[in-house]
């Protein structure tokens, strides 16, 4: 599958840091302003409104407020999509800059001159304008950062530009709270500066060149849009993630619109300040999940995030609901929805940082403009679902059913969440609880270890292989397991190794063969060579054990026999920068820095079936070298 390219600008083996790259840190500060630009003027709508009246559901206001200023976003989204990948896309973004400060300059204009055709809509209808401008902004934005920085910071980024984006929302909320209760009119004119702010940030940032404009410039315009449906249709991943981003902003767009009646009706609060503070743990929760998968990088896969966010969120929905019960004191039920909705953004910002950073990933620069503006069709379109359901039919008492929206919510989140977990695990080879401990085990060697990968793991999908590696330190199997995600690997492991409890479990799970170090173990040759003739993948370590520090240990014969006698691959795996220590414990629980290789076949084809011990030692040494060449001791790797 193609990936972004690397940027040409980073160093050839250590990319720029991010708080380094000065690209980075514009686009980061111009996220910033443009998105305290996006939420400012929203308490001053809603004040024009009398929406804290008590006579007043708020509901019905805040999602008109949401619908129209997210119904370009589905109106145009591919159309944005396509100028994304059509046209500069720094230029496209100071485009949408100027024209929103223009247009938030004569909001309250537009909303005078509106009020006598439709005066229910009347405060709404000037930001379908703006949205028209914040649709161009999003796809042309998301498509350029993979062009700024190392395809492997994407994590980083992400989780920086959410945390960043929501931070803004926590000042925009505030400020524009008391904007609302102190200086009536003043947020819109706050909001056309932050706008101003945006584009002068983006005006300096040095964008690298792409021949995707050429390219695109030689085709119409409804082949082109329909290539970028077709790319989508045809690759699952990308559909499941927009599937994923859909539910999800649905189920943002009704906790937002019902978040000020809770505050209302479940609390007692009635002040807009307390609106904007309760949606201030939202975003605070939001900010530390950013935060999490910043300090995480890419230790946790996208794809497991992803699917344990949508199940988080939809928990903290349900906590929600629970919350509006009117069993609870106003302190109790306050402290419940608080909690609640703070742990719904952690979730939530795992759960957008998570999908878009894999779509970046997977999505070739070509297209990514085209399938981001389909992303922002679907998930807007989800927005508005929910938005035009709360908030376009005229329904009795809306407010007082907050509680049960917020329990469907949370029920349709968490249930695509466990559908989620199973289709991700319904494929694998090992049943879902061996999945879900390969999984925690890739996690905490790429957390604890630092382990990372350099190159594909070129382990076969079928048939008998050998993986072997050197032996530098105790969990060498879990790293060997953790970065081949398509095969169940048995390791042939020393049998007092068996005798753990924790190690049992797993030894068992993955249906090791335990060896007697002390002794010429022949049945359990005679169980690996079975295994290999059934098409089984074995782990082995040629060495036989952990050498001492400044030992040159010497390779046993034994997986130059069995691959010979079995016909089997051999996968020569190189693991660097781990540290020794005595003891098993010690050498598990040790910190390390990690690297790891897997190499191409060993040829063996000049060996006989049936070797002399000549021949036997001749294939040792070719299967050792290979894996000293994928080690930081050996000459350099192949070039992956």
């Amino acid at each position: 599958m193609a990936v972004p390219r690397r940027n040409t600008n980073l160093a050839l083996n250590k990319p720029i840091s991010l708080l380094k790259n000065r690209n980075f840190i514009l686009l980061w500060c111009a996220y910033f302003v443009s998105a305290m630009g996006d939420h400012l003027s929203e308490m001053e709508i809603l004040r024009t409104q009398n929406a804290l009246g008590d006579d007043v559901d708020i509901i019905p206001l805040q999602a008109r407020m949401m619908f129209v200023f997210f119904v370009p976003f589905v109106l145009f989204g591919p159309l944005m999509g396509w100028l994304a990948d059509r046209f500069p896309r720094r230029g496209l973004m100071i485009l949408a800059d100027i024209s929103r400060i223009g247009l938030m300059l004569l909001f309250a204009t537009l909303i005078a001159a509106l009020s006598p055709y439709s005066p229910n809509w009347a405060p709404y209808l000037p930001l379908m304008f703006v949205g028209v401008f914040a649709a161009m902004f999003s796809p042309a934005r998301s498509a350029m950062l993979p062009t700024l920085i190392d395809q492997d910071q994407l994590v980083e980024a992400n989780a920086l530009i959410r945390g960043v984006g929501v931070l803004a929302t926590i000042v925009s909320a505030i400020l524009g709270g008391w904007l609302a209760d102190n200086m009536p009119g003043v947020a819109f004119k706050a909001d056309a500066a932050t706008f101003a702010g945006s584009a002068i940030l983006v005006f300096f940032i040095i964008a690298p060149k792409s021949a995707r404009t050429h390219v695109l410039s030689e085709e119409r315009f409804i082949p082109q849009i329909v290539g970028g449906v077709r790319y989508i249709l045809c690759h699952r991943r990308v559909m499941q993630l927009i599937i994923f981003g859909t539910v999800y902003w649905f189920s943002a767009a009704g906790l937002n619109s019902i978040v000020p009646a809770i505050v209302k009706h479940a609390f007692g609060l009635k002040s807009y300040q307390d609106v904007s503070t309760f949606r201030v743990y939202l975003v605070v929760g939001m900010v530390l999940g950013s935060g999490a998968l910043f300090f995480l990088k890419d230790a946790l896969r996208s794809e497991v995030a992803i699917t344990w966010s949508l199940i988080g969120a939809g928990l903290a929905g349900m906590f929600m609901a629970a919350s509006t019960i009117p069993w609870w004191n106003d302190t109790f039920a306050y402290v419940m929805g608080a909690g609640g909705i703070l742990v719904a953004g952690f979730f939530g910002s795992g759960l957008i940082t998570s999908y878009n950073a894999l779509l970046q990933r997977i999505v070739p620069d070509r297209y990514r403009g085209r399938v981001y503006g389909v992303l922002d069709l679907c998930t807007m379109s989800g927005l508005l679902l929910a938005c035009g359901v709360l908030g376009i039919p005229h329904w009795e008492r809306i407010d007082r059913w907050c509680g049960w929206i917020a329990l469907g919510i949370g029920l349709l989140m968490l249930a695509i969440g466990l559908a989620s977990l199973i289709i991700r695990h319904i494929n694998q080879a090992d049943p879902i609880s061996l999945s879900i401990t390969r999984g925690f085990n890739e996690f905490f060697c790429r957390y604890w270890y630092k382990l990372k990968r350099i190159g594909p793991c070129t382990v076969p999908r079928t048939g008998p292989v050998i993986i072997t590696a050197n032996h530098s330190a105790t969990p060498d199997p879990l790293m060997i397991y953790a970065e081949c995600h398509h095969r169940r690997i048995s390791f042939l492991v020393a049998k007092e190794y068996t005798g753990i409890p924790v190690a049992q479990w797993f030894i068992g799970s993955i249906d090791c063969i335990p060896v007697k170090r002390d002794a010429n173990d022949a049945n359990s040759a005679r169980e690996a060579l079975r295994r290999l003739k059934n098409g089984d993948a074995l782990g082995i370590f040629i060495e036989g054990r952990i050498p001492d520090p400044g030992e040159v240990a010497e390779p046993k014969n034994g997986v130059a026999m069995l691959a010979l006698r079995s016909g089997a691959t051999v996968i020569p795996v190189g693991i660097s920068g781990t540290v020794f220590r005595d003891g098993i414990a010690a050498g598990f629980f040790a910190p390390h820095r990690a690297t790891i290789r897997f190499g191409e076949p060993v040829d063996l084809s000049e060996f006989p079936s049936k070797p002399t011990s000549e021949e036997l030692e001749a294939a040792t040494k070719k299967i050792h070298g290979a894996i000293l060449e994928l080690t930081d001791s050996g000459s350099k790797s192949p070039s992956c």
